[in-house]
């Protein structure tokens, strides 16, 4: 049996879509983010609700091997009619439930000169937003700076961030998710490891 998505399709996703500008619009700030009432495991419910949000029939998503399991596609296909693709680069959406699966940031499509805005946006679940190294981030939507400490992120991934941030306009944007919150990353956010 699938899981059902949202209860109230229409509502539901327009509060999801408005909660994701606001954590793009304020980088490193965690915005709560309530899933669906069920998702397919290892899926948490934000990863669920940024999936059925963002993601449809004109909108190729590609799942990293932690979940690319047969219960999440199905109900990815049932809820969003994504096609699911095996090539990262060509996808619209990259659906990332273990940071250890993460294939480079240079594994995705970081748009071209014409159309920037057709990179790839990254959704990656971590055990937490917190309790991991600090980093502080600066540029738009940041006053000054903030302080960000997500937990589970591969090692290679903020000196990675730092030369997708030099690429700008091109360049990959990232949601950063646990089972509560979301945290955006737009290409634009510059980090500092202290």
């Amino acid at each position: 049996m699938i899981p059902l998505a949202f209860r109230d399709p229409v509502h539901d996703s327009q509060s999801a879509f408005r909660r994701l500008l606001r954590a793009l619009s304020r980088p490193g700030t965690p915005v709560s983010l309530p899933g669906p009432a069920e998702a397919p495991e290892p899926m948490g419910g934000p990863l669920a609700a940024i999936a059925l949000t963002l993601a449809d029939a004109d909108c190729p998503i590609w799942l990293d091997p932690a979940l690319s399991t047969e219960r999440v596609r199905r109900y990815l296909h049932f809820h969003t009619n994504a096609p699911q693709l095996a090539d990262p680069r060509a996808a619209a959406i990259a659906l990332i439930g273990d940071a250890g699966w993460l294939p480079g940031l240079n594994g995705f499509h970081p748009g071209d000169a014409p159309y920037p805005d057709r990179s790839t946006t990254l959704i990656l679940q971590l055990p937490a937003l917190t309790g991991g190294s600090t980093v502080r981030l600066s540029g738009p939507g940041i006053e000054t700076t903030t302080s960000l400490a997500p937990l589970g992120l591969p090692n290679w991934f903020w000196p990675a961030w730092h030369e997708n941030a030099a690429r700008y306009p091109l360049g990959v944007d990232i949601f950063l998710t646990d089972d509560r919150a979301v945290v955006g990353l737009p290409r634009s956010t510059n980090v500092e490891v202290p």
